[in-house]
């Protein structure tokens, strides 16, 4: 049940908010390196993410507003799952008004106006969403990253001598949802061009400032969740690619084992780099060894290596250290498949 403090591999919990059609969900599901996105979907929205550039290759949805079938898919993703995936929550604020409105039905509420619901309903209301909370943040803790979908709102309250106080926005939902986030964050359009703004509270993560304004993108939010292939660069096949992969991703380890070898050209002239090639700096060599085994390794941070292995290493700081942990991990998957297929 206990881990060790540098085993945990925990993920994140993001809220983005925003007025209606800002681009939260498109943001929320760009294109990661690897893993899987899933999508729980309160609104139907899901199906128009389908056709637009930038967004992830591999999603899951489940369209329900039901919080059975909501809860019982987030169990789901536990067991289907892979520390590293995504879950996006789109929205938190429908779910939070069903709970609302089937709790004023409760209290005898008619369809043309509003009845105040008692102390009974705003409990029950309360554990709902506690019970979706709950449910977030065990898959955060089991290195999911959450992204939550909120509706932008402002909140007044009465002041002591009367009249509607100001107390700026907020996302539409209970008041717990903001001790839940890691960071709140306003994703602004203006023409085409979108920021991302974190309110409210200042952000865990300690790349992300409290009202500072950042590009949105996924860079932004994820640094390392980058995929590592330029969306810029077009593919060119290499010859001879047949032996090109029975050799280069048998001896270099950051190959990649794909169906064609490519290289990346840019502006329509031949690559500067083979698809061989070393690293030329550690940062590249990371970026390289987590798109060739995050996979294998059932994720992209160092904790999933050295869960992988069975052993605590450091991280490695040059290209010779990457080149030798991605080593170690062929070797581990070859000798888990050798095992398995006796």
């Amino acid at each position: 049940m206990f881990q060790r403090l540098d085993e945990l591999q925990t993920g994140s919990l993001y809220i983005l908010t925003g007025q209606a059609g800002v681009g939260k969900s498109h943001l929320a599901c760009s294109a990661r390196r690897s893993g899987t996105l899933w999508i729980l979907d309160t609104e139907g929205a899901a199906q128009n993410l389908a056709g637009k550039s930038g967004i992830h290759r591999r999603i899951q949805v489940m369209q329900s507003l039901s919080l059975r079938n909501l809860l019982g898919a987030m169990a789901e993703i536990r067991n289907l799952g892979k520390p590293g995936d995504t879950v996006v929550l789109d929205s938190i604020s429908k779910v939070f008004q069903a709970m609302r409105a089937h709790a004023q039905q409760r209290a005898g509420a008619e369809t043309d106006r509003k009845t105040q619901i008692t102390y009974d309903e705003h409990a029950s209301v309360n554990r709902n969403m506690q019970s979706i909370y709950t449910e977030l943040t065990e898959l955060k803790h089991a290195g999911f990253h959450v992204v939550l979908i909120g509706h932008l709102t402002r909140k007044y309250r009465v002041g002591d001598e009367g009249g509607l106080h100001d107390e700026g926005l907020r996302v539409l939902a209970d008041e717990q949802i903001a001790y839940e986030a890691d960071a709140i964050v306003l994703v602004e359009r203006e023409d085409d061009q979108r920021r991302i703004l974190p309110i409210i509270k200042p952000p865990r993560p300690a790349h992300l400032k409290l009202l500072k304004s950042y590009d949105a993108t996924l860079a932004t939010l994820y640094p390392d969740q980058v995929p590592t292939n330029n969306s810029n660069a077009r593919k060119v096949k290499v010859k001879d690619t047949k032996a090109v992969k029975t050799t280069q991703s048998e001896e270099q380890p950051f190959v990649t084992e794909s169906e064609e070898v490519t290289a990346e050209v840019s502006n329509g002239t031949a690559p500067s780099r083979s698809a061989g090639e070393p690293p030329r700096n550690s940062d590249e060599a990371e970026q390289r060894f987590f798109a060739r085994y995050s996979e294998v390794i059932g994720g992209d941070t160092w904790s999933a290596v050295e869960h992988y292995l069975q052993r605590q290493l450091p991280k490695p700081t040059t290209v010779e250290a990457w080149i030798a942990a991605a080593e170690a991990v062929r070797d581990q998957s070859r000798n888990t498949t050798s095992a398995m297929a006796a």
